[in-house]
């Protein structure tokens, strides 16, 4: 009994469970009008992708840190380079929604800082390998936004502001919950170890800040920002359905995610076998069910009727994404973050003039198009210099 009730709260389940909820509540908003969604759709993007920006990339950055970084260079060095994070991802998300023309400020900054507490915070829980606790949170976020949004829903409000702001709230109760938890982690381990860092190791923090954040500042632009140009020049209405299909393709990553987090956790290194063949094959089913999905919610809901043919434009672009997120890992892990950071240009550089080229006239059709061939650059450019990878190095930074 003890073995099935394991298996049943794994962690790819939980995270599974956490991704359901959240595309749960992407459901229930397919009840506003499309417009109304867009502008949630909006906030929702500029926030991601300003946490994602501003955030420094602070949550990879921790999980790839040797064993026992968080107590020798002490709380208030990790406090600093949190708190310096949250106010640019608030700046951050500001100037993506001004770019986007539509959305709220209020929401797209506060949710965004949110976001960054969540993602920084759950990292130093899972460094502890406490899987289960923080997707167990992600869930329950899930259903806490699910029921938000349901309440709205029975209340006769189609807002899309009011339920941005049901959105933000559901944020900042993660964030709070998530350093509840850590709070109570580090409580256990009183008193903490004097900080054993000096000048240079706090140097060598922020290059390597700056080397895994390039990267992934590029890789975000790539997978998001072309939202922000469906907002900008082919308005709210379209970006809501077009954001419904991404959030429905994204299913398909749930078990890349958990195994990348697993590989930047460990720390006996990084010569075990490639999981990437699995992680694909298991995202191959979900991919396919979530275009099902998209189908019949358009037969429901006439107003969200292409989402199935964006959600299958989409499909190859997903898989490559499960594939890219594992070997981008194991790239990271053994050759370190300059070469997640050349692979991570080498991607943008080829999406942001295709987005800018196609969506303006093609629409979501082309922004669909141009993101799959982006994402499929992404794993391949991944692959190609993993296969170039030395033994890793065990340095102390």
């Amino acid at each position: 009994m003890t073995r099935l009730l394991r298996q049943l709260v794994a962690p790819e389940r939980l995270y599974l469970a956490a991704l359901g909820l959240t595309g749960l509540a992407a459901v229930v908003s397919v009840t506003l009008p499309a417009a109304e969604r867009g502008e949630l759709s909006a906030n929702m993007v500029s926030a991601t992708l300003g946490a994602a920006v501003g955030g420094l990339s602070l949550d990879t950055f921790l999980l790839s840190r040797p064993a026992g970084w968080v107590f020798a260079r002490g709380r208030t060095w990790v406090l600093a380079i949190l708190g310096a994070s949250v106010l640019l991802s608030g700046v951050a998300a500001a100037l993506f929604t001004a770019v986007a023309g539509v959305g709220s400020h209020l929401v797209g900054v506060g949710s965004a800082a949110g976001l960054t507490v969540f993602n920084t915070v759950s990292s130093i829980a899972l460094r502890r390998k406490s899987f289960r606790i923080v997707y167990s949170m992600r869930a329950a976020s899930g259903a806490t936004l699910v029921g938000g949004y349901a309440a709205l829903y029975a209340a006769g409000q189609f807002d899309g502001g009011l339920w941005s702001l049901v959105w933000l709230a559901v944020q900042w109760l993660s964030a709070l919950a998530v350093c509840a938890l850590v709070l109570r982690m580090l409580w256990k381990v009183r008193p903490a170890p004097a900080p054993t860092a000096t000048g240079p190791d706090y140097r060598a923090d922020l290059l390597a800040v700056g080397n895994l954040h390039a990267g992934i500042f590029a890789q975000m632009m790539t997978l998001r920002f072309n939202q922000i140009l469906v907002a900008r020049f082919v308005g709210a209405g379209p970006l809501g359905v077009y954001a419904l299909a991404v959030a429905a393709l994204e299913f398909a990553q749930a078990g890349a995610v958990v195994r990348a987090q697993r590989i930047l956790a460990d720390r006996t290194g990084a010569d075990g076998p490639d999981p990437t063949k699995a992680v694909v094959k298991a995202a191959l089913p979900i991919a396919l069910a979530a275009v099902v999905g998209l189908a019949v919610l358009g037969f429901l809901q006439p107003e969200y009727r292409d989402a199935w043919i964006l959600g299958l434009l989409l499909l190859p672009g997903s898989l490559a994404t499960a594939a890219g997120k594992s070997w981008s890992a194991l790239l990271l892990k053994r050759r370190g973050e300059k070469a997640t950071t050349v692979v991570a240009f080498i991607t943008v550089a080829i999406a942001i003039p295709a987005y800018f080229g196609i969506i303006p006239w093609a629409g979501v059709i082309g922004a669909a198009v141009a993101s799959s061939l982006a994402y499929a650059v992404h794993a391949f450019a991944s692959r190609a210099s993993l296969r170039r990878a030395q033994p890793p190095s065990h340095g102390t930074v």
